[in-house]
């Protein structure tokens, strides 16, 4: 599963995925006569087949309403291509997955993205807050799925036994040079160390909270072997046994052990870091109600399930509200101490911190 790699679609060739629609905001002319299929983008390769078969196709089946799923990525290339489509007025997809960063960065520049409508949510009064983007303009994102980047351990080097701490990976002189973390500053690892260590992701909101945190990673950087970019990267090294452990998508390591690799993810008994998917709706899209009803539709609990059973990753329903056993649901997420994305600081310090974490890792 490559869903958080570069896919081949840049921003320049992003309007071409599809026809030109004419651009409208209303809710009224959403309503109009469909004449296209709901687009939906989605993560590429089995996580887009996977979807496409345990919730597209059952939409379609429920409402009638045809679907078409296309392939996205997760970087600033997709977003930076969805913002372009819609100046100039092109529709290349009527829902997407975002981050909430990115859903702060196409609000500020204003005009990006419709509203979705609560009244056309029936499912949203079961959803925590860190699940609904709502801003002066009303909601432009809802999270309908998650994902953990995990502590993996490569468990034929530890005789078995899958590490559950950030603090020994980080401390113990057992796991010098063979540790792997992912290799961007907003990947998780800074919101991670802050909560380890710190206060948690209020001490990423002040200069001296940020000082710290980089103190911290100055201090783990000596036992890095491997700063990831691509899940690949570290497949490779927990393939190799140069790694030992570090931070991995916790869905793909249950991929990876399902298919023989000795590879254990587990959640960090500290805390586990999750990644939310928002859908959010282009405000070129002619589609609001449509796509609104196919949101509603990703939080009913029986898909919420699915996307446990069938795609491991998090339902973002509490798990009292699902028919999931105890240890259905803890395979793929945790009733411990989540640690979610620091957007708003990731956004409004992004030069910044870029900037100090390559001092960091460089010097």
């Amino acid at each position: 599963m490559k869903r958080r790699s570069l896919l081949a679609l840049s921003a320049a060739i992003l309007p071409a995925v599809l026809p030109s629609v004419a651009p409208s905001r209303g809710y009224a002319a959403a309503s109009s006569s469909q004449s296209r299929p709901l687009t939906v983008s989605a993560f590429g390769g089995v996580f887009q087949e996977a979807f496409t078969s345990y919730v597209a196709n059952k939409f379609t089946a429920e409402t009638g309403i045809p679907i078409n799923v296309v392939s996205q990525s997760l970087d600033d290339t997709w977003v930076f291509g969805i913002a372009n489509a819609v100046r100039n007025g092109l529709a290349p997809v009527d829902l997407t997955i975002l981050t909430r960063s990115q859903i702060i960065r196409l609000e500020r520049i204003g005009g990006m993205l419709q509203p979705f409508s609560k009244a056309s949510l029936n499912n949203l009064s079961g959803l925590q807050d860190r699940y609904i983007n709502e801003g002066d303009g009303g909601i432009t994102g809802v999270g309908t799925m998650a994902w953990f980047i995990n502590l993996v351990t490569n468990t034929s080097v530890t005789a078995g036994r899958p590490i559950d701490s950030w603090r020994e990976v980080f401390e113990s002189p057992e796991y010098n040079d063979r540790i792997g973390l992912q290799g961007f500053y907003n990947g998780g690892l800074l919101e991670t160390l802050a909560n380890v260590y710190l206060d948690g992701n209020t001490s990423l909101e002040t200069d001296e909270g940020l000082r710290e945190v980089f103190a911290l990673l100055r201090k783990i950087k000596p036992r890095i072997k491997l700063w990831w970019t691509g899940e690949s990267q570290m497949e490779q090294g927990l393939r190799s046994g140069d790694i030992v452990t570090g931070m991995y998508p916790h869905d793909v390591a249950l991929l990876l052990g399902d298919k023989g690799l000795p590879v254990t993810s587990v959640f960090p008994k500290e805390c586990a870091f999750m990644g939310i998917g928002y859908f959010a709706c282009p405000a070129t899209s002619p589609h609001l109600s449509s796509a609104e009803r196919f949101v509603d539709f990703c939080l009913k609990p029986e898909i919420q399930m699915e996307y446990a059973r069938k795609m491991k990753l998090s339902p973002v329903l509490p798990f009292s509200d699902l028919s999931l056993s105890r240890a259905e649901y803890e395979k793929v997420s945790t009733l411990g101490k989540i640690v979610t994305p620091a957007s708003q600081v990731m956004v409004d310090r992004a030069s910044d911190m870029q900037k100090m974490w390559q001092r960091a890792l460089t010097r």
